[in-house]
């Protein structure tokens, strides 16, 4: 990278002359003049040579395409940028985006099973674990059979049959929840009962 830019530099033709006597006098002279008539807005200039002013145009005009090229690296920049900060858009495929009721259910559903995995999670014992290990892998498998029927219902948006194995999913998990606290409810009150029949 550091050769490339020497070796643009050394291909540049520029004004490496130095300017006649003067010059910069008479530029600021004229500068002053345009400054002090605010009203005029396009400033002449006598140069009186022609290799001046193709000297003077290969400097704007390099100058000019520095600018252009950093505004460019820039703006390609903050668009990297842009794409690597902004999330993605999150495309849920699920009841959602049937209609509101059906957002209203997945919430509930969703806020349902949380609850109940918390519930159970807080009933983790020794005792316990087995029922707790295998209702874990029953909800995966649910889990994973409903990811293949949002697949289902990317292609089939209006069918009803796909909607109410939607809906069918989360039942059958929350009913497997429900079931696990049963059991860890039942063999709390066994336990309870063989510790007093002891006593």
């Amino acid at each position: 990278m550091k050769k490339d830019i020497e070796e643009w530099f050394a291909e540049q033709d520029f004004n490496t002359e130095s300017l006649p006597e003067g010059h910069r006098n008479r530029f600021l002279d004229k500068l002053n003049e345009a400054c002090e008539d605010a009203e005029e807005l396009h400033v002449t200039s006598d140069i009186s040579s022609e290799n001046d002013t193709t000297e003077n145009s290969k400097v704007i005009q390099m100058k000019s395409w520095f600018k252009w090229s950093l505004v460019a690296g820039l703006a390609i920049l903050l668009g990297f940028a842009g794409m690597n900060i902004a999330p993605a858009p999150v495309s849920d495929h699920g009841l959602s985006t049937v209609s509101p009721e059906m957002a209203q259910a997945q919430d509930f559903f969703t806020n349902t099973i949380h609850q109940e995995l918390e519930q159970l999670d807080k009933l983790q014992s020794p005792d316990t674990e087995r029922i707790i290990i295998d209702t874990k892998n029953a909800l995966n498998k649910l889990e994973e059979d409903y990811k293949l029927i949002k697949e289902d219902f990317k292609i089939n948006k209006d069918s009803k049959t796909v909607i109410a194995a939607m809906i069918q999913n989360f039942q059958n998990r929350i009913d497997l929840l429900e079931t696990a606290l049963e059991q860890i409810e039942q063999l709390k009150n066994y336990k309870e009962q063989e510790n007093e029949a002891i006593i």
